[in-house]
């Protein structure tokens, strides 16, 4: 399972899951016109760390393709990767929680966590080991420097 389901494909489940949990769980009583909001603010960070990330790797020529990070040519540590190693994944898990705040539904944190959860273990972790082996000293020390998720 590990660096088999690209995390795009498991956010897409992931907000199926939640879509479809409103016929399960019940829907979080409260004011439409703030969960929208809530989601809008949510929705646009997202989209600006996911494309703030995308432009580091574009810009260092690296692949952003997250099945093989034996393929990566270079370490991205400027711009957002100064905050997060991670800030692919953080877009995809805020994209999550701001569908999860426009449906209401009950479940829908429970499911982000599930996806933080199973990116952490299948992807994460993976994707460190190979670029712990392929950078040796200089990945860690940005494992040092810089925060896994946040």
């Amino acid at each position: 399972m590990h660096l088999k389901i690209p995390p795009p494909i498991v956010a897409l489940i992931c907000g199926l899951l939640i879509w479809r949990s409103n016929i399960l769980f019940p829907v979080i009583p409260s004011d439409a016109d703030m969960r929208t909001g809530i989601a809008v603010v949510l929705a646009a960070i997202a989209a600006m760390i996911d494309l703030s990330a995308l432009a580091g790797f574009i810009r260092s020529r690296t692949t952003i393709d997250p099945r093989y990070p034996h393929r990566t040519s270079w370490i991205v540590t400027t711009g957002i990767y100064r905050h997060t190693r991670n800030p692919m994944y953080l877009g995809l898990a805020l994209m999550l929680s701001a569908l999860s705040a426009y449906l209401g539904t009950v479940a829908g944190p429970a499911i982000v966590v599930l996806f933080v959860w199973y990116t952490t273990i299948f992807q994460i972790i993976p994707e460190e080991r190979v670029l712990e082996t392929r950078f040796g000293e200089d990945y860690r020390r940005y494992k040092e420097r810089v925060r896994r998720w946040l």
